[in-house]
């Protein structure tokens, strides 16, 4: 069974944006290259990318347009994208309007490597409040943005989790976690 790992860049505070959605306090610090060589290993283990409609915009125009090494391999896995609003989708990429706690078992009980889920915010919130994540990835970056859309927005939720592994990546921490089951 493959298991679905939710890999998200999150402040100190546990916000994945600020207010208006902007990531670009992302942008101020030294990603290290332990980060980018963990990161590229991972994707190696990775055979389907989740995506919420909100950031495949984004996300499909900006790796789209990029050669690196880790674009190449991003650009060339399957995608499903989760959105009752776009239309159709390219980007080697399908939608799906389905419920995610109806399809995501669906892919995780297929053969192949892992899913990963790259966000946003609200695909992150639906998943850990099915409780359908495996593993967290988390990349936490030495911001406190005081305020914004959380990775963890679940009122009254309580989720147990086990360190994994925690790794340090240029400016940042790689905290990876599993559910406490």
């Amino acid at each position: 069974m493959r298991r679905l790992i939710l890999l998200m860049s999150v402040s100190l505070d546990g916000f994945v944006a600020r207010t208006d959605h902007t990531i670009d306090w992302l942008g101020d610090y030294d990603h290290g290259a332990q980060r980018h060589r963990l990161t590229l290993e991972a994707l190696h283990e990775i055979g389907l990318i989740v995506i919420g409609g909100g950031v495949y915009p984004e996300m499909s125009k900006g790796w789209s347009g990029s050669d690196s090494p880790m674009a190449r391999l991003i650009n060339g896995l399957p995608k499903v994208v989760f959105s009752r609003s776009l239309e159709s989708v390219e980007w080697n990429a399908r939608v799906s309007r389905r419920p995610l706690d109806e399809e995501i078992p669906e892919l995780k009980a297929e053969d192949g490597k892992d899913i990963v889920v790259f966000g946003g915010a609200r695909i992150a919130n639906s998943l850990i409040r099915e409780r359908l994540v495996d593993e967290y990835r988390l990349m936490v970056f030495p911001t406190v943005l005081g305020g914004g859309k959380r990775a963890f927005g679940g009122e009254g939720e309580v989720s147990s989790l086990r360190l994994v592994d925690s790794k340090p990546a240029g400016d940042c921490l790689i905290l990876i976690y599993e559910p406490a089951r």
